[in-house]
Formats: C-alpha cells, structure tokens, sequence
C-alpha cells in the first residue's frame, strides 16, 4: 500500500500506516495462535488445545494487543520497502487506531543523518617522530627484573616496596564497619591501594606485631565514610621483600622469548617493543587529529532521539562496570563527587563525539565506494586461527555468530587505513623554464658543438657517396 513520508524533525520521519484486509487476518490468526499456545485447558497439556477451543479463553484486549505487535514487524518491512530508507535506530511504534477491520500505526523512524563532508583528504597531519634513549631502554629491563623477582620472608622492619601480609579491622567511633576488615591480605607497600596515609604508618612494622592505623577518609568518598576518622587494628603476619634476579644469559632465558637468549639481545628486544609502543601510539594521536579535523571539515545534524538513545547506552555500560567492580551507581557517585547532571553531561558529550565519528566515517566509506569483500573476512579468520594457534573451523564456529561485528570492525578499519593513505598532500615537481644551452657545462657545449658539426659532415660524404 502507498503510505505518506512526513518529515518530523533532523533525520527523523513520521509514517502511518493502516493494517487490514488479508495483511490484517493473517495478524489476527497468528495472534491467535501465538496466545492459544500458552492456555492451560482441563483435560489438554499447555498449549495443545485446539484453538478453536483456545480461543474461548482468550479476552478480546488480548487478542487486540498481540494482533497489534504481529502487524508491526511486516508494516514496518513495507515502509523501508516503499521509502528505500535507511533506519539507524528501532522506531517508535503507536496503534493510534483500532477497528476490527482496520489498525493504523504511526511510526516514528530516524534515519541515518546527512552528512555533508567538507577537505577530508591531504590535510598533512604529521606523524611524530618517535625514538628510544638508552635510559628508556634501562628502566624497561628493571621492571622487567622486577616483575619477575620473587618474595622472600624478611626478618626486618617493612620498608616501602616491601609486601606485608596482614589482617585488619577497621572502626568509627569505636563501631567496626562494613567493609573494613579482611584477614591475610597482601599489600605491597608505597602501592597506593589503601587510603592515604594508611600504608606509611605500617613502614617499619615487623612480623607478628599489632600497630594501629589512624587515618581520615577523604571528603570525596563513599557517603557513609567521607571526612570521618577510622582506626584500623591490624595483625601483622608476615613480611616479604623483593628479590631482584640478577641480569645475565640465564635470567634472559627463563624469559622464553623467541630468539631472545642473551643480555644484548634482549636490550635490542626491549628497544624494539619500546619503538612499536610509541609508534603504535603516535599513529593514533595522529588518526585522532586527521579524523578531528575531517569532523570539523564537514556538516551534519544528529537527531535528539539518536543522541539520547547513545547517551542511555553509555551510561548503562558505566553502570555494568561500577556493579562488576563491587560498587553503586551511588556510591560512584559520591567517589567521584560528581553528580547526576554532570555525568549525564558527560555522557551526553562522549555520545555525541562517538556518532560524529561513526557517521563521518560511513559517510567517507559511502562516498569512497569502500566494501568489505568475502575473502577479507575468511583472511581474518585465517590470522586469529594463527595467532592462537587454533584450527580454522574452530574459529569459525566461535566468532561467525557476530560475523556481521566483525565486518563492520573491518570496514571502520578499512576506511580508517583509507584516510591515513590520503593524508599527506603529493609533491608534484616545479617545472621551470631555462634556457638549456646556457646550463649546461662548458665541455658539454662543446662536445655538443662537435658532435652537430660532424653530424653535417657525415651528411655531405652520404651525399658525396650517392653521387
């Protein structure tokens, strides 16, 4: 059926459509087989009465509801269909009219935004050059020796860098509180895990001792503990001391790098993974500054609706890390002293900067005719299935469920690879005009000179000849 397209707003668009005749009947048998299968009747198991039988046990709003959500799915598939639009978002959905004969939906879509790019292409964005000094190199090779020391029991006062091995009870006025205790918990001194002031005053505590540690939470805290004192009685159990190995050929083979076995090498080997880091992370400053730019270069207006849904999945995605990490939204909250109207602002701004992105790019990805080809996918498959040492139809079976993630990760790299290529303008060679006897070197006029004088001779002697 022909429907009418009504713009609304940016990028956001009004459509009503009317459900009846035989669009309308194969609804309404679907509904009805669809509630039939849920009815419990005496003397049926659920949902295997017939439904002429069903039917009598189904209220007339239920079966006007679920005729409703049956007509949504196929009226919307005709509107795309008609319109040869493209939706970004689900629609809003409205049964503005209900007849036995007829249901009008009104649907309100967003479509993807316009967007009108401006200069995206040889906008000379430097990439930085990056080196490794000597000392870069040094301290890479102490953590390393560091990372892998071992602890050893030490008969001494803790020192900072140390770990003591501890129990603890934490009270406010005298009360011990949720939260402030555990026993045999491992802290590693000058690490900055408790709050401040806790982990200087257990400096030079020594095994099988008590000390108490009086200490004030800060004022940007959880609610119940901000700006309060707390003493922490703790039993001190062990403490341990690093043992830094010593740098030779065996430290470097235990280390089981590949082609890495002795010290030499292993400097070239850190050196190596140093450059990579900066280059990695300079030609993603330098992504960052193109595509800035390129956004800054175009024109585009996103719909309120598509903003606010982005803003609701950030925030939802925040929340399932605060909730992970043991704590409320709440209490983020009073940690981070922030409020609900400040956050949302936040959220607000990382969803508008994560859409201008997406949409400049799809829109460069369009305009460059860029596609992801099957065989860009099986090779994707082909490296995983390498570098984890896998069989390949294994890593199918895993990762093919999100195929469609994984070409459009592929596409946003495509086009990204795209626009670091056309970045830097070409140098096209100045052409000027001289005067090309007067440049060239003397002896070279002369061989020149010589060469024209002796061309004229060989003339007149073929000429002499054919006489």
């Amino acid at each position: 059926m022909s429907t009418n397209l009504k713009k609304i707003g940016n990028s956001e668009f009004e459509v009503k459509y009317n459900v009846k005749g035989d669009e309308l009947n194969k609804a309404k048998e679907k509904a009805l087989k669809s509630l039939a299968a849920k009815v419990q009747i005496k003397g049926f198991r659920k949902g295997k009465a017939p439904v002429e039988i069903a039917k009598d046990h189904i209220s007339p709003l239920q079966l006007a509801n679920q005729t409703i959500n049956e007509s949504i799915n196929p009226a919307y598939q005709e509107i795309l269909k008609e319109h040869k639009i493209r939706p970004i978002a689900q629609p809003n959905v409205e049964c503005t009219n209900y007849k036995e004969d007829e249901i009008e939906l009104t649907f309100k879509i967003v479509t993807e935004p316009e967007v009108t790019l401006g200069q995206y292409k040889e906008l000379n964005i430097p990439l930085q050059k990056v080196s490794v000094s000597k000392t870069e190199t040094d301290n890479a090779i102490k953590k390393l020796l560091e990372d892998n020391a071992e602890l050893s029991l030490k008969e001494g006062p803790a020192a900072m860098g140390d770990t003591v091995v501890f129990d603890f009870k934490g009270y406010i006025n005298g009360k011990e509180f949720d939260g402030g205790s555990a026993d045999n918990y491992s802290l590693v001194l000058g690490s900055n895990q408790f709050v401040p002031g806790f982990e200087d005053q257990l400096v030079g505590v020594s095994a099988e001792s008590k000390k108490d540690v009086i200490v004030t939470f800060p004022e940007q805290y959880i609610k119940d503990l901000a700006g309060k004192e707390a003493k922490f009685v703790c039993i001190i159990h062990e403490v341990k001391t690093k043992v830094i190995p010593e740098l030779n050929d065996e430290f470097v083979k235990s280390l089981s790098y590949e082609g890495v076995n002795t010290v030499e090498e292993l400097r070239k080997h850190e050196t190596a993974s140093l450059l990579q880091r900066k280059t990695t992370d300079a030609k993603n400053k330098q992504f960052s500054e193109l595509l800035n730019k390129v956004i800054e270069n175009s024109t585009l207006e996103i719909p309120e609706r598509l903003i606010q849904s982005e803003s609701a999945a950030l925030k939802q995605q925040t929340i399932d890390q605060i909730t992970q990490n043991g704590l409320t939204y709440e209490q983020y909250k009073e940690i981070t002293g922030m409020n609900d109207e400040t956050l949302d602002n936040n959220f607000r701004e990382n969803a508008l900067t994560r859409l201008r992105e997406y949409l400049v790019l799809n829109k460069i990805g369009q305009v460059e005719h860029l596609t992801i080809a099957r065989n860009e996918v099986e090779q994707y498959y082909s490296n995983v299935a390498k570098q984890y040492g896998m069989k390949l139809e294994d890593v199918k079976k895993t990762l093919s469920p999100n195929e469609q993630n994984i070409i459009s990760n592929l596409y946003q790299n495509k086009i990204e690879r795209f626009l670091i290529a056309n970045n830097l303008e070409e140098k096209k060679p100045e052409v000027k005009e001289t005067n090309t006897e007067e440049t060239k070197p003397a002896k070279e006029k002369e061989v020149k000179k010589t060469t024209k004088k002796t061309t004229k001779k060989s003339e007149k002697e073929e000429v002499s000849e054919d006489k």
